[in-house]
């Protein structure tokens, strides 16, 4: 009779450690900026949800959804890479999302602008019958309009 009375007590201990664990880990994830389930980021936008910052927009987007979505140039294949842009509300700045890089808020001079990315220079021209992407004077990426 001793062994079950313990062993009764020794399993309400257990149960009530498991709730007092159930309840802080809830607190963890209700009372945190971020929880278990999703990534935020330092602007707030939630990288599991798709989310990314445009310094362009000066809010979190899905980029899939807001960009303009650029070809390779010379490429057939839907299957290769894209880049994306991201024009601001009045055309004069934007995000470049390049496969394996981003670069933000470009300011658009023109309707162009350029930069320096080590040695290679690219200009990204907004045209009304094409948005091109060049990189040291060759074509890389574009979208016809």
């Amino acid at each position: 009779m001793e062994n079950k009375k313990a062993y009764g007590i020794f399993n309400g201990v257990m149960l009530g450690f498991l709730i007092l664990i159930a309840v802080a880990l809830l607190g963890v994830i209700f009372f945190t900026k971020s929880s278990f389930f999703s990534q935020v980021d330092e602007y707030g936008c939630n990288n599991s949800a798709g989310y990314t910052f445009s310094y362009a927009k000066n809010k979190c987007i899905k980029v899939y959804e807001e960009a303009v979505q650029m070809n390779k140039t010379g490429s057939n294949n839907p299957n290769d890479l894209k880049a994306f842009i991201v024009f601001s509300d009045d055309n004069k700045s934007a995000d470049m999302f390049l496969p394996g890089r981003i670069y933000a808020l470009l300011q658009m001079k023109d309707n162009n602008t350029s930069w320096h990315d080590n040695s290679s220079l690219y200009i990204l021209y907004n045209l009304p019958e094409k948005l091109s992407l060049t990189k040291d004077n060759q074509e890389i990426f574009y979208i016809n309009r």
